[in-house]
């Protein structure tokens, strides 16, 4: 209860409050869900960003470290490589890049064709636009794209096997 003298908010006060709160709020929700919605496009940048360097890495750390490199068809995978380990070729370690859905995946065997190690090295590639082709005389072209939800990446590499590595 008020006392006399005290004052209050009126019923027109209130009015004009909800009135200007109901101006501005649309404005705040839209303002936050474009943020957020822009803010999920920056991470799936990043992480598509993220899975084409790692094949470019990988694969072109072992091509250029290889003795002989082998294209799959028709994208030129399974790519598979034979890595000296020392001035042994029986010691030689086999490499493989597969794919197993849009996952990318390196195995590593030993020179007897175990399976010592299998890593995942990107997902999210796009098999049909990933390609790897010979460029003449121990060069290479990769073409790696990686797409989730509407972002996607595409990166080439130029890679070159070192002649004579060991």
């Amino acid at each position: 209860m008020f006392r006399r003298g005290e004052r209050g908010f009126t019923l027109i006060d209130l009015v004009m409050a909800i009135a200007i709160m109901g101006i501005i709020m649309p404005g705040i929700a839209m303002t936050t869900v474009g943020i957020l919605k822009n803010h999920q496009k920056a991470g799936d940048a990043y992480i598509v960003l993220q899975q084409v360097q790692n094949t470019g890495y990988w694969i072109m750390h072992d091509i250029q470290a290889a003795d002989n490199v082998t294209l799959g068809n028709p994208n030129g995978f399974p790519v598979t490589l034979i890595v000296p380990v020392d001035t042994e070729a029986s010691n030689d370690r086999k490499v493989v890049y597969t794919f197993d859905g849009d996952k990318l995946k390196r195995q590593v065997y030993d020179f007897s064709d175990t399976l010592i190690m299998e890593m995942l090295i990107a997902q999210y590639i796009d098999m049909s636009q990933t390609t790897i082709t010979s460029g003449g005389l121990k060069s290479y072209e990769l073409t790696a794209r990686a797409s989730r939800n509407e972002m996607a990446v595409e990166r080439s590499y130029r890679i070159r096997q070192r002649l004579g590595a060991i």
